[in-house]
């Protein structure tokens, strides 16, 4: 299992009309080995609001075959110029231990 962050820093005012993107589909949902999406808020400090968004996957190549599709790349046409957005930042983490509410 992986998990990809793509961590969005954008000027505070303007997280929750980027994050409505995420909520559209576009071909991700789709795509062999995806998972699941979810879209992440944290609180604004000195005018900069963080949105995490977290896509995890089968493996490596499901998300790799994502990146690699039309539908991503039609996804994230655009994105580039959108001025509140400040920077952005992509970590992968491998799954290791998963522990469920019941599990001893």
């Amino acid at each position: 299992m992986l998990v990809v962050t793509n961590t969005i820093k954008v000027k505070e005012g303007h997280a929750e009309a980027i994050a409505e993107r995420f909520g559209v589909a576009n071909g991700v949902q789709d795509m062999p080995g995806f998972v699941r999406m979810e879209v992440w808020h944290g609180s604004a400090k000195e005018g900069v609001e963080e949105l995490k968004i977290c896509t995890v996957w089968d493996n490596e190549e499901a998300f790799k075959g994502w990146t690699s599709s039309d539908s991503f790349r039609q996804s994230h046409r655009g994105a580039g110029g959108n001025e509140a957005i400040l920077g952005a930042s992509l970590d992968k983490y491998e799954l290791l231990i998963s522990r469920t509410s019941g599990n001893e």
